[in-house]
């Protein structure tokens, strides 16, 4: 490098040799060495026997050039910063450009619903993506979104259905019905939530699970098994019981169970098992009644009501009326 130097010093280095200096003295230990090497250059220079004018103008040269190195150094060093912050800049500007692009893709892109439902009549069975079995009752659907089981496992409920709990831990299911919402991590259960019902009733078979209301946030209910919370709409009021849990969930293998429950009630279950309509009289609409009803006809269970208890079945076009008969009542009392 020190030849070059000297050639440079002469006003004799070509242009290659000049941007090897120029890359060379870049660095503060070069330059240094570049100024030592110039310093005994010029000391060498004045010993020989030149013209001073000579010398002088010889020396502001060396200046000149000097000061056009560095100034060029400068520029490069100048670009070379001007890159590095834009290339920051880009990172500052990309990264929540990417952000908002895929925000806007997400918010392009809306939950898509998948709904299960059950004719009246009719019992459906799905299996889900998380492996979680659910069957639905007549008159019932449920409904999940297209991220169940990666980011969520949400089910919105309407009316009643049986649920088999694949375990995740770290998702939990979580069924909404009306203002309730059932959180589970693995179990079995069923939710009872018609419309048309007073009453949300939830019975635990397997497992554990914990009540919630969205607009009671103190309102609170961990279940065991063998255990129904019978839950009030009007009030939000959380009454917790032990049951046989097969009267309530047997409904899934085709068999229901009726225990001292009024007619008016009674017929809601029919309904949704035969799919047809029924008008109940006032004064009969609290009539208990207790059997089980597997494979039977709808006319064989309607005889056995007329058999039991003081009721006549009248068919009305597509309507079957449930009228007192106070005469079988007089009879039963005889």
């Amino acid at each position: 490098m020190k030849l070059i130097i000297t050639k440079y010093l002469r006003g004799k280095s070509s242009t290659e040799e000049q941007n090897e200096l120029l890359h060379w003295i870049r660095k503060e230990e070069h330059l240094c060495e570049f100024q030592q090497i110039k310093e005994d250059w010029n000391d060498e220079v004045m010993k020989e026997s030149v013209p001073a004018e000579f010398v002088n103008d010889w020396a502001s040269i060396q200046n000149r050039m000097m000061e056009e190195l560095q100034e060029s150094v400068q520029r490069k060093q100048r670009a070379l910063n001007f890159f590095r912050y834009a290339a920051i800049l880009l990172v500052i500007i990309a990264v929540p450009a990417f952000l908002y692009f895929q925000s806007f893709n997400q918010q392009t892109n809306p939950l898509a619903y998948t709904t299960v439902a059950a004719d009246y009549g009719q019992i459906s069975k799905v299996v889900l993506p998380d492996s979680t079995v659910i069957w639905v009752n007549s008159g019932s659907t449920i409904k999940y979104n297209n991220e169940f089981s990666a980011k969520n496992r949400d089910i919105e409920l309407i009316g009643e259905a049986y649920f088999k709990v694949h375990k995740n831990k770290d998702l939990p299911l979580v069924v909404a019905s009306d203002d309730l919402r059932v959180k589970v991590l693995g179990t079995e259960f069923s939710v009872s939530a018609y419309p048309e019902e007073k009453n949300i009733q939830v019975v635990l078979e397997k497992g554990k699970i914990e009540l919630a209301s969205v607009s009671m946030a103190n309102l609170k209910q961990e279940m065991k098994p063998g255990e129904l919370v019978d839950y009030t709409k009007t009030n939000k009021k959380m009454i917790l019981s032990t049951v046989n849990t097969e009267l309530f969930t047997s409904w899934k293998d085709g068999i229901i169970n009726i225990y001292n429950l009024p007619l008016s009630d009674l017929v809601i279950k029919l309904e949704k098992r035969y799919n047809q309509k029924f008008e109940v009289d006032d004064e009969i609409k609290d009539l208990p009644y207790t059997f089980t009803i597997k494979n039977e006809k709808l006319s064989n269970i309607l005889s056995l009501m007329e058999k039991i208890t003081p009721v006549d079945v009248v068919q009305s076009g597509n309507i079957m009326k449930l009228k007192s008969n106070q005469q079988k009542k007089l009879n039963k009392v005889n």
